[in-house]
Parts: C-alpha cells; structure tokens; sequence
C-alpha cells in the first residue's frame, strides 16, 4: 500500500514546531495532522510569517500537510442556535487556512449539538450550516469530511452518514473514517468500511474496546486489523491513513511502535 501515514498532533507532546516535526519524522509518519481544538483556536488566526515557518519546517521535514481536524466544533456546534454563527464562523476560518497550508482535507464534526439532545430544528440547522460552509469553500476546494462519530446517534455509522452526504451531493462533501469509533459502539468497523469505503477521503486507524476509544494500545482492543487492512486494499482505498491517539499526563504514545505495527498492516 502506498498510502501516507500520518500522526495526529496531540499525540506528540507540547513542543516548538522544529521538536514536533523531528519526533514525527524520526518516528517515520509522512506528515502531521494539524489539530484545532477549544485550546487551538489561534491557529486560525495565525500570520503570514507564521503560516511561512510551519510551512518551511513541513518542506524541511518533507512533510506536507495533508488533514486538518477540526474538532473545536463540538462545543461551537453548527446545529445549535446559540452557538452555531462562531461555529461556521471557525470552520470558514479553517478553510481559509488550509489553503494557505496547502491542506487538502478538513476532518468537520459530526455535532449538531453539544450535550443536549438533538431535534429535528438542530439538524435541519447542521444541514443548512454544512451547504453554507460548502458555498463558501467553492473559491478554496478543500474536501470537507464529517468524522463517523461514537456519541452522535444519528451519524455514528458510515451507513447513516454516508445517507447524508448523498443527500447534500456535494463533490466536496466526503467522511472521514474511524475504526474505533465504530468498535465504541459495538458495530463492526471491517463491515462498515466495505460498504461505504468509496465516499471516505481519510480514516483514523485506532483500536478501541466497547465503550472506550481513548488509548487503547494498538493489538490490545478489539479492531481486527487483518481484517480491516484487507478492505483498504481490496477496495484500491487512495486516501490518507492517520493514528490517532493523545499525548497525556498518564500517558505518552510510543510512536516508533505505533507506526511499525500500522505499517506491518500496510504492507
């Protein structure tokens, strides 16, 4: 398989960007998917001089960036009346830096809301949001891919999502996969990508148990990946790969041996 192999940046401890790209190089991932979160914000509104050094560190490394999660949108969810004019806001604002990055992919979440239930208004509000940030991104053509998420019941397989995303019929409306995310559930990741594999532009490889995807080292949960590799392949999947997996207080990624055992499913 040739597809590229990325690391997400909150698996890589809070370091100046030349540390963060050297540990990703040195770990042998082909490039760095840039987070903006709650906490990440600032990104948004980085400067040209700014935007000009993260890109001469990803031409230094030959790590272009390739994705972009945008998960500050859980708690400014599109959906939400009170909330939803900063959340289009930021994801317009993501748009406008990825072109400057060079970013092909912004990985959008699944949350009408936030913890608070859905109603139909909320969700006709995330559709009308989805088709407004769509017309804005017609003068930048990054793919946006809505993330198959474990606490959204009515995106939390690709089946259900990937229904919406027909339904909008966007060239540029795609998903983002994830294998944890499915197995958090309980649903089979290897069925749920056969199906629907054609409309996923990335997928985050994770393992997960039932009703935990935070993590859970690779081989210890309950993702077949033989099985899932098997799919990628026989589907002539041409998309980005990316581990994703979070730097913590109690807990700090092996990152060599992550990527040899995502790699050894590669190959």
């Amino acid at each position: 398989m040739n597809n590229l192999l990325g690391i997400y940046e909150k698996a890589l401890p809070n370091l100046d960007w030349k540390d963060i790209f050297k540990l990703a190089k040195d770990s042998s991932f082909d490039f760095i998917e840039l987070s903006v979160d709650k906490n990440r914000l600032d990104k948004l509104d980085y400067t040209d001089s700014q935007i000009e050094e993260l890109l001469s560190l990803a031409n230094q490394y030959n790590m272009p960036f390739q994705t972009l999660t945008l998960s500050a949108n859980r708690y400014f969810p599109i959906g939400d009346n009170e909330l939803r004019d900063k959340g289009i806001e930021i994801i317009k604002k993501a748009i406008v830096l990825s072109k400057k990055l060079g970013i092909k992919i912004i990985q959008l979440t699944a949350y009408d809301v936030f913890q608070k239930p859905s109603t139909d208004l909320s969700k006709q509000l995330y559709k009308d949001a989805i088709i407004d940030v769509l017309n804005f991104n017609d003068d930048y053509n990054i793919t946006l891919a809505i993330e198959v998420l474990e606490d959204v019941d009515h995106f939390n397989t690709s089946d259900k999502l990937c229904a919406f995303i027909k339904e909008i019929n966007h060239p540029n409306l795609k998903e983002y996969g994830d294998t944890g995310n499915l197995v958090y559930n309980g649903f089979d990741p290897v069925l749920d990508l056969k199906n629907n594999i054609d409309y996923m532009v990335a997928i985050h490889i994770k393992d997960a148990i039932y009703h935990n995807e935070h993590n859970i080292e690779y081989g210890k949960g309950e993702v077949k990946f033989d099985e899932v590799f098997k799919v990628i392949k026989d589907s002539n999947y041409k998309g980005c790969l990316v581990s994703e997996c979070w730097y913590e207080d109690n807990y700090h990624p092996d990152l060599k041996f992550i990527n040899s055992f995502i790699r050894r499913y590669m190959k």
